[in-house]
């Protein structure tokens, strides 16, 4: 099994870390949301759905999830750094649990109501595409802030 998709997970943190650091001076918003808020759903997004969905699909327990979301949680109260400091650890966790992994045990699946049978490198997946989605927005408002 190519370890690929972690590498390309922790690129893509490094990324959104640094993105989200180099505009952290300015005080705008993508969307609704504040850098911080950002930063607060990723950490929560891996800490509650990521990592403990691939824990119990690599223990062949076939789960059963709903689709997640904390995308109308209040993040105030919280800092950026420390918010991004949860995310790489969380992170860091789930990379090494994976990397462990014999390759059987990355195939072993889980049930999701909107992605149907899905095996631990799918659910990977989905967690990149989940980081470089917000990659972009960050991005694009780097770019607007360059102007």
């Amino acid at each position: 099994m190519s370890d690929q998709v972690l590498e390309d997970l922790a690129a893509s943190q490094t990324l959104v870390i640094g993105m989200t650091r180099m505009i952290a001076d300015h005080d705008h918003r993508v969307g609704a949301w504040t850098l911080r808020d950002i930063a607060a759903h990723l950490a929560a997004s891996e800490r509650e759905c990521f990592e403990p969905r691939i824990l119990a699909m690599a223990a062949g327990d076939m789960p059963r999830f709903e689709w997640y979301s904390n995308d109308e949680r209040d993040f105030d109260g919280l800092s950026l750094e420390s918010v991004l400091d949860e995310w790489t650890e969380t992170r860091r966790r789930l990379l090494a649990f994976v990397g462990d992994l014999p390759p059987d045990a990355r195939q072993r699946t889980g049930w999701h109501a909107t992605y149907g049978e899905i095996s631990v490198d799918q659910y990977l997946r989905i967690a990149l595409e989940h980081d470089r989605d917000h990659l972009g927005a960050l991005e694009r408002l780097a770019g607007e802030l360059a102007r």
